[in-house]
């Protein structure tokens, strides 16, 4: 039986009453399964918080902004996505958020745009391409950002 809580590998070896790879083994399992998130590694011991249901990993707004912006975002709610989720997407979202904080590191996400076709197709689809011109033109004042293509230029 598992319990759940915040284990290193010699903890839960001898709780469990295993030897400390037969503990690595079975967390790694469990890892795989969604049981167990793994943080620390490097200088800092090795911590295993285990759970009693399986976590699935966020992948939505928050990671991509606070992948490519400097100025880092504690998630306000989980946002979990199916499918492809862009830096475009990120952007619209970012504008639905209508928070300050967020607005300010949406901005450098204009630098890593693919597809500026995309990001207006998903603008006039929620209604914001107003919103979109003023947060680029905010943007582009602030930070480095890709120049806009001549045919969505206002």
């Amino acid at each position: 039986m598992i319990h759940e809580g915040k284990y290193t590998a010699e903890t839960f070896a001898k709780e469990h009453g295993m030897r400390r790879q037969s503990a690595l083994n079975k967390l790694s399992k469990l890892k795989k399964q969604g049981f167990v998130k793994v943080s620390g590694g490097g200088r800092q011991k090795r911590i295993y918080t285990l759970f009693k249901t399986p976590q699935k990993e966020q992948n939505g707004f928050y990671m991509v902004v606070n992948k490519y912006s400097p100025m880092k975002l504690h998630p306000a709610f989980e946002h979990y996505t199916y499918g492809n989720y862009t830096i475009e997407h990120a952007i619209i979202d970012g504008l639905k958020i209508k928070d300050i904080r967020t607005r300010k590191a949406t901005y450098h996400l204009f630098l890593h745009i693919k597809s500026w076709k995309r990001l207006f197709n998903l603008a006039k689809k929620e209604n914001l391409v107003e919103e979109l011109y003023e947060l680029y033109n905010e943007a582009r004042e602030n930070t480095k950002c890709k120049r806009m293509p001549k045919r969505y230029v206002k």
